[in-house]
């Protein structure tokens, strides 16, 4: 900068001290022809000046413009000292942005690879015209495209499935049946929404979860066989033990049948009682299979826009003086204002009113003293949660993942279908039921999925 004012002061100087001897030499003296060449000087000098600055101007327009076209080729030279310094800085500058656009090429690259060899099936497609901006090889693999341009160029593998991803909002997370080159997939799609360069893009993740489905398939299977049957020869071998003694009271020590008129009335009033729970056992195994039919047909919600809120406060109407009675404390903690969900009001009262029922019961079967329930409603990001957390003895980790199961329960007189028909319920709604057991007490939580 020195160097530059430097040239700017000597032109200006001279600029003034040839205008002033052309003054001095015409007017003052008859030397006229040496005043015209003062002139002429004095005209140089001030295009020399006027060249000199206006080279700084076009040098600086050139380097931003070269930049906004990323043009970082040009060099500077930096050996005339009146233009050392500002070279200097130019070349500083374009090599800042060399280094910036190969570390910006290198993580393109980076990320580029990574997506392309993930395992999971990406895409990413522009909302306005539906162009495909990103596909890896799982997403080619997967539908057995081997170009995509469109969405629509999904329509291919199955036609339902673009529909489906058009619907879908950001944070969505849905389960889609597809069949592809005759097969039968189950794929879990989740979307992301981003806006780029002014453009609403939508990213999508496939994941094909048929291993998984057919592996908790098994697993439940295996896991209601197990309650199913240890329910059922809880009623059957009692039935067939009493039939037997029956007929052994009947036939006496002979091979022909007695009559009745012929026992003891200690044997025929064995006889009424064994018959009697014969009965019993017989109609409790027939309402287990109607609880099991009942199970199977869970109602479709009727959807209405709710106050969540409103909806627990007429739980805690409910339950709170049953609760007060059986020297339990119930606790509650709202957030302020309404909290409007789409869902079955009646299904999901239900829902609260037996995870409450259970909560009591587990603290009265425990005998735990100052026993307290707590209903709290929250908000996060992308759901609502109801959770109902008591202080009782918690459960044991080895059946925490049984309790869902139908029919299997912990309690003495418990159909053990509350739970599972709750979950599906809460299923039902596009949400889910979940348990924790926080070392001095459960909790049970409703998930509602909001965006």
């Amino acid at each position: 900068m020195k160097s530059f004012r430097l040239h700017v002061v000597i032109r200006v100087v001279l600029a003034v001290g040839f205008g002033l001897a052309a003054y001095y030499f015409g007017m003052l003296t008859p030397f006229w022809l040496m005043s015209a060449w003062m002139v002429l000087f004095f005209v140089v000098t001030i295009v020399s000046l006027i060249r000199f600055v206006e080279k700084s101007d076009r040098e600086l327009s050139g380097f931003l413009m070269a930049i906004r076209q990323n043009d970082f080729t040009n060099t500077y030279p930096s050996a005339r000292r009146h233009t050392n310094q500002l070279h200097r800085a130019f070349n500083v500058i374009t090599a800042e942005f060399i280094k910036l656009r190969s570390e910006k090429e290198s993580n393109f690259h980076f990320l580029k690879t990574v997506v392309e060899h993930s395992g999971v099936p990406l895409m990413a497609y522009t909302v306005d015209d539906e162009e495909v901006t990103l596909v890896n090889q799982s997403v080619k693999a997967l539908f057995g495209i081997p170009y995509f341009t469109k969405l629509g160029s999904l329509q291919r593998a199955d036609s339902a499935l673009v529909d489906t991803i058009r619907s879908l909002r950001t944070g969505d997370k849905v389960l889609v049946k597809v069949k592809i080159s005759g097969e039968l997939m189950y794929l879990s799609i989740v979307t992301r929404e981003l806006i780029l360069q002014g453009r609403r893009n939508k990213v999508i993740a496939f994941h094909n979860i048929n291993a998984e489905l057919d592996q908790k398939e098994v697993e439940s299977w295996q896991k209601l066989i197990r309650v199913m049957t240890h329910e059922i020869k809880n009623s059957v071998i009692p039935i067939s033990t009493l039939a037997e003694v029956i007929n052994d009271m009947l036939k006496g020590n002979g091979t022909e049948s007695s009559a009745l008129g012929d026992l003891s009335p200690e044997d025929q009033e064995d006889l009424i009682v064994s018959i009697q729970t014969i009965e019993k056992r017989s109609k409790g195994l027939v309402k287990f299979v109607a609880s099991y039919g009942d199970l199977a047909r869970v109602p479709r919600p009727e959807l209405q826009e709710v106050d969540l809120c409103e909806l627990v406060r007429e739980v805690v109407r409910l339950q709170e003086k049953p609760l007060h009675k059986a020297g339990i404390k119930l606790e509650t903690n709202f957030p302020k204002g309404a909290l409007l969900l789409s869902l079955d009001a009646e299904m999901i009262q239900q829902v609260v009113i037996n995870l409450v029922k259970n909560a009591a019961e587990a603290l009265t079967d425990a005998g735990t003293r100052n026993g307290q329930i707590q209903l709290i409603i929250a908000k996060h990001a992308s759901e609502v949660v109801v959770q109902v957390v008591d202080n009782g003895p918690g459960i044991e980790e080895d059946i925490m993942d049984q309790i869902f199961i139908p029919f299997f329960t912990t309690k003495k007189e418990g159909s053990g279908i509350g739970l599972s028909y709750s979950r599906q319920i809460m299923r039902a709604h596009n949400g889910n039921l979940r348990v924790k057991s926080t070392g001095s007490g459960a909790l049970f939580e409703l998930g509602f999925w909001v965006i």
